[in-house]
């Protein structure tokens, strides 16, 4: 019987929800320029649609509104996508250095016997 691993565990969901939700602020979001630009239509477009008059008096709040809710979902899901790739590594590096513990290396003496040494020493 195989042991089944899972590809994201509740930890690393947990946080990349978290993160997601953190990284909407400006300070954070300007370091990826092309999520910046739009979390600034998002803004633009959440208040036209809040204020329709802002801009001009022909404008359809509820097409404004749906535009907004678009550009808001796609910043969280590629946030929420960035932060589940970066737990990922962060396990992915935990693990390797986990296993660079656990390593028994066979040390073969000038005299024929071996030694077992730890691969840390």
């Amino acid at each position: 019987m195989s042991k089944s691993t899972r590809v994201i565990s509740n930890k690393i969901l947990k946080e990349a929800v978290k993160q997601s939700f953190i990284k909407l602020n400006p300070k954070l979001i300007i370091k990826n320029p092309i999520m910046f630009i739009v979390e600034i239509g998002f803004l633009i477009t959440l208040v036209t649609s809040i204020f329709p008059n802002f801009i001009t008096s022909k404008l359809d709040t509820s097409l404004s509104f749906t535009i907004s809710l678009i550009l808001f979902f796609t910043i969280l899901f590629a946030n929420s996508a960035e932060s589940i790739a970066e737990g990922r590594g962060k396990a992915q590096a935990d693990s390797l250095k986990k296993s660079k513990k656990d390593i028994i290396v066979n040390k073969l003496l000038p005299n024929g016997n071996v030694e077992k040494i730890p691969s840390t020493s």
